[in-house]
């Protein structure tokens, strides 16, 4: 529509232009009006171009946000389930830790512990949509900054550093494992008990101790952003009662 109008006034500047019955000052209004014509089409096409390019960014980031939602729901699950695993296992070292000088552990209490010495835990967590949009530059379209800082301020800083210490956790506890296994003679019997009761791991329980501390909170710290994040989507974007 636009460009039509555009084109009859051209056409009409030129005819008017070429006229040569028509008086100078006739030719400058009716010239000036088909040039305010031309530039009130451009500028109305131009406007609802970029309303249109608005709409449909904000598109985007609706599916983007409301499948962001999703992913951190499941993220905070996993997390909360991370947090248990981690709290068992600072139990198991608080145990060892606190054992007497040449104490050996209890075979019960051996029992119960025994699965947390070996285990790991990690968060995996799901990337690929925050991923997919920040890679296309669109986490810009998110217009709330506060939300656009929280969402950047998770995936780009807290979980980062919960992964960091959950590896580091998971070297030194592996270094640990190598050295119950070549220690201990008939292994997982033998002197085992011992072997747990001795200086070397009473000492590494203590240093696991504050790293197990320093990943609980990280995990905590996760799930305060998680749940900052989902408020702000929310307020945007109120989920369906069901």
């Amino acid at each position: 529509m636009a460009e039509l109008e555009v084109a009859k006034s051209t056409k009409k500047i030129i005819t008017t232009a070429k006229s040569k019955e028509e008086p100078f000052w006739g030719k400058f209004k009716k010239i000036s009006l088909e040039i305010l014509i031309i530039m009130f089409a451009v500028s109305l096409s131009i406007g609802l171009h970029s309303l249109s390019e608005a709409r449909h960014e904000q598109h985007e980031v609706k599916v983007f946000l409301t499948g962001l939602r999703k992913d951190l729901k499941k993220d905070r699950e996993e997390m909360s389930d991370d947090i248990n695993g981690y709290e068992t296992q600072r139990r198991a070292f608080q145990y060892l830790s606190k054992l007497e000088k040449g104490q050996s552990a209890n075979p019960d209490s051996m029992k119960v512990y025994a699965q947390d010495l070996t285990t790991f835990t990690g968060f995996m967590g799901n990337r690929g949509r925050y991923e997919g949009f920040k890679s296309s530059g669109k986490i810009l379209f998110i217009e709330d900054d506060d939300l656009q800082n929280n969402i950047l301020d998770l995936y780009e800083e807290s979980v980062p550093l919960l992964n960091q210490r959950t590896d580091f956790y998971k070297n030194e506890k592996l270094k640990l494992n190598d050295f119950i296994i070549e220690k201990t003679t008939d292994y997982p019997k033998g002197n085992l008990p011992q072997i747990l009761g001795s200086d070397q791991v009473k000492n590494r329980s203590n240093m696991y101790l504050a790293s197990v501390e320093h990943i609980i909170g990280n995990y905590r710290e996760c799930i305060s952003k998680i749940d900052e994040i989902i408020t702000g989507i929310n307020r945007h974007y109120p989920e369906k009662a069901k």
